[in-house]
């Protein structure tokens, strides 16, 4: 077959493949890499710019996405959250030092060891585009395994070791529940039919807290309402909520079985609005009392790539997208108060990817001297990464938005993770065999450590030294690696969501630092 059709056939499988559930781990994206592995294998080439394009594109919506936290984050929790997620890394690069020298194994193939122990594709790409050399992906393909089903492990057993009870500790820790579940939310209507809620207010019956839903809308014969916390249900009504699976699973328990009808109502309208001032950026949503002011009512808040269900506690961030819904003239002044709305430059979001990525490039190819070694650039995944993280940050120019929307970041993330990890695999696949052959069991002994004994440092820092509490700890190690599986673990082994205000704190400091390291290693 030709060269195209071969990326889309090593793209289809390979995403079935990932697709394939065993308890609760999925390989994800990281199925293409294994398909691409077996076509290199068998002799399959791939244009070097299909991996190139790819890069670009992965690590630019990354840094595009991340931006604003990373550098709020840099700024607010630089002690706690960076120091954790340099224990991790800094611990993970000298082990992969110190088992390169012991061993005898080669620069390059040492490196991929390190990136696939940390399941960090950000660190694959670096790697690669600093050595030109494919040995990098054979390693990250041989050690990612273990990297994905080792932290997954490891996060089940170590409260076990120290005796801890993660359910126990989830329920401890409620002060604050920012995000929930990276997955999206999902909107479902429901019908009053449970006897508890009848005759009951949505604030007699604790929605929020007891399901972690949010429900925005009531529908009584032919009239809707918005939601509010005075608002009586009465047996028969039907009401729209919004919330993740198992939260609306629990809001079902509580109220009534989900139906299937429109509550769409002419009055009522949804708007997705940016946090843009000031005065919304900092405060929490029961010291706003937007509902009281404003006459609207928020459903879901998205934050880097991440949505969550609002509670009273949640605390708006400056480029915050917030989902409200009520009725236009209320929308209109609560739009006011959110601050200037800036339409996208180019209304699709291609104007300013394109821009952010002609930029980066050029950024990355600068020679910058150091005294002793003649000088360095960037490369392709530094030069686009610091301009996207600068881009993602500032984030508009007078009524321009040059962020582009979390859904096409996230599209064009999934796109461009494809296409490098294709291009890398199969490049990567024609020196897998006589690598293994050659190294053995050094290699997956190598990734093995790396996984797990920098996530035991991490914790120690994380729980003993600043005194986290477990669950925030626990998603700390999860963001500290980079690792969504993990978390996915953590967060059904804890029946709550709440580690992933850690892990999501966490990550922008743990995806820039294992760039850096991994140019390190790749080069030193």
């Amino acid at each position: 077959m030709s060269s195209l059709q071969a990326l889309f056939v090593i793209a289809a499988v390979g995403y079935i493949i990932g697709s394939i559930t065993v308890g609760e781990m999925q390989l994800g994206a990281s199925g293409v890499l294994l398909v691409a592995l077996f076509f290199g294998h068998i002799g399959y080439e791939l244009p070097p710019i299909i991996r190139d394009l790819g890069l670009v594109l992965f690590i630019v919506s990354v840094g595009l996405t991340s931006g604003p936290s990373f550098f709020r984050n840099l700024k607010r929790n630089a002690l706690s959250y960076g120091v954790i997620a340099a224990t991790i890394i800094v611990s993970a690069t000298i082990l992969a030092v110190a088992l390169r020298t012991v061993f005898g194994i080669p620069r390059e193939l040492a490196t991929g060891i390190f990136t696939g122990a940390l399941t960090t594709t950000p660190g694959l790409a670096a790697a690669l585009a600093v050595t030109g050399d494919h040995t990098v992906s054979v390693g990250y393909g041989i050690a990612y395994p273990f990297g994905v089903i080792g932290k997954v492990l490891l996060i089940q057993v170590l409260p076990l070791l120290v005796g801890k009870d993660l359910k126990e500790e989830a329920a401890k820790h409620t002060s604050k529940k920012l995000f929930a579940d990276q997955s999206s939310l999902i909107v479902q209507e429901f019908i009053v039919d449970n006897p508890e809620a009848d005759r009951r207010t949505l604030a007699e019956l604790d929605v929020a807290s007891r399901t972690g839903a949010v429900v925005s809308r009531v529908m009584r014969g032919k009239h809707i309402v918005a939601a509010l916390g005075d608002t009586i249900l009465l047996h028969g009504d039907y009401v729209r909520a919004v919330g993740t699976k198992e939260a609306l699973e629990r809001l079902s328990e509580l109220i009534g079985p989900t139906v299937k009808l429109s509550m769409d109502e002419p009055g009522l309208e949804v708007r997705d609005l940016v946090v843009e001032s000031k005065e919304a950026s900092g405060a929490k949503l029961r010291e706003l009392d937007i509902y009281e002011k404003y006459g609207v009512i928020l459903t879901r808040v998205m934050r880097t790539g991440i949505e969550f269900t609002p509670s009273g506690e949640t605390v708006l961030e400056m480029k915050d997208i917030v989902r409200a819904v009520g009725p236009r003239f209320a929308l209109d002044r609560f739009e006011e108060f959110l601050g200037i709305q800036r339409r996208i430059l180019g209304n699709t979001g291609l104007v300013p990817l394109s821009l952010v990525i002609s930029l980066g490039i050029l950024v990355g190819r600068v020679q910058m001297p150091v005294p002793g070694s003649g000088s360095v650039s960037l490369g392709l995944t530094g030069g686009p990464l610091l301009v996207s993280l600068i881009v993602g940050h500032v984030g508009s120019v007078g009524p321009w938005s040059l962020r582009p929307s979390g859904q096409f970041l996230g599209n064009i993330r999934e796109f461009g993770l494809m296409l490098f990890l294709a291009g890398a695999g199969v490049s990567a696949g024609h020196g897998l065999v006589p690598t293994v052959a050659e190294y053995g069991w050094k290699l997956f002994f190598m990734g093995a450590f790396i996984t797990l004994i920098p996530m035991l440092l991490g914790f120690l820092v994380a729980h003993k030294g600043f005194k986290l509490a477990f669950i925030d700890t626990m998603g700390c190690i999860c963001g500290g690696t980079t690792s969504t599986p993990a978390l996915g673990a953590l967060i059904t082994a804890a029946g709550t969501d709440e580690a992933a205000t850690a892990y999501a704190a966490i990550y922008p400091f743990a995806m820039v630092l294992v760039v850096i390291a991994s140019c390190v290693l790749a080069t030193v």
